[in-house]
């Protein structure tokens, strides 16, 4: 049978779908609103993308409704039009309060910027809607300069970073990410992105946040940023210290180098079971990672729904600035 172009995006789509749903059940994540307002977003997506679930851990607690999905090619700003229909539709409904002051003041002045490669579109259910959040974050060109995208995010959150830190940002700022809870708060995160530290940096990029990772934090985390594939470190106003994210390509090297509670082995079993994978991460705070155990902490896996994991992961390594 041969396959066409429509044929072949229908295929992807209910992949797509295919990919959450699974997710979703295997956590015993209630299917609740926004969740089919956002099955219809992610429905209308074209291209390839990549599907990225999260469980977040907390204790004896698991909140597995995170999920975000996002093209891997260079969409912006069509991309934004499809988050903006979904923003549209989820704030039409009784109830819900989304603040989009943040997210509209900035895609107004870089609507047109070719620094920006795409846009994610991501919910996180929780218990309740008070609770649950839109996530809209912004994949800035690999490599690039984008200084002034970072000190405009910087400026409309108001977040008030030391000199150090706000180097870091500016110069390996590599992701904007603006979370639209649906009783109308709303904030900014910015990631600052370097390879493992057992690659060679391709160019500057990621070398201010290694020096600072170096210099600044414990002898776990810079262990973990040596054997990782690349390493992100999330900051944001509402987080007196930054979440840092280690990026692994192939899933079975994380047992070797992290030990869970309960729940992070049922987590890590259904994940390495799951054909497609692209990378899997864990994100915790520095101070999670003193105990024999984690116990709070989130846990990551990117799905392609081509399954062409060479590209993929090419793209990805692209991402954290690895030279293929």
């Amino acid at each position: 049978m041969t396959i066409t172009p429509v044929f072949s995006h229908h295929y992807l789509r209910e992949q797509r779908l295919r990919f959450i749903r699974t997710h979703l059940e295997a956590f015993d994540v209630e299917p609740r609103f926004p969740l089919p307002l956002f099955e219809e977003a992610v429905l209308e997506i074209e291209g390839y993308c990549g599907i990225e679930p999260t469980c977040h851990v907390q204790g004896d607690r698991i909140f597995a409704g995170d999920i975000q999905v996002a093209t891997y090619e260079k969409t912006w700003p069509k991309s934004l039009m499809g988050a903006s229909k979904f923003l549209d539709k989820v704030g039409s409904q009784v109830g819900v309060q989304i603040n989009r002051n943040l997210l509209d003041r900035f895609s107004s002045l870089y609507i047109h910027s070719s620094k920006i490669e795409t846009n994610t579109i991501g919910i996180d259910l929780r218990p309740t809607i008070q609770d649950s959040l839109i996530k809209i974050y912004m994949h800035l060109h690999p490599g690039g300069s984008h200084e002034d995208l970072v000190m405009t995010a910087l400026a409309l959150d108001g977040a008030n970073y030391s000199a150090e830190v706000t180097e870091v940002l500016l110069k390996d700022g590599a992701l904007i990410g603006f979370n639209l809870f649906l009783d109308g708060r709303s904030n900014i995160e910015i990631w600052a992105i370097s390879p493992g530290g057992k690659y060679q940096h391709k160019g500057n990029f990621g070398r201010d946040l290694a020096a600072y990772i170096r210099k600044n934090f414990s002898q776990k985390v810079n262990f973990l940023f040596d054997v990782a594939d690349g390493i992100a470190a999330s900051f944001s106003k509402q987080k007196i210290d930054p979440i840092f994210y280690f990026h692994f390509f192939d899933i079975k090297d994380i047992p070797k180098y992290f030990a869970f509670n309960s729940l992070g082995d049922r987590i890590y079993d259904f994940y390495q079971s799951q054909d497609c994978v692209t990378y899997a991460s864990i994100s915790v705070r520095e101070q999670d990672l003193e105990s024999s155990r984690l116990d709070n902490y989130g846990f990551l896996y990117n799905k392609s729904d081509v399954c062409q994991l060479n590209l993929d992961k090419f793209h990805f390594a692209q991402q954290l600035g690895i030279s293929p």
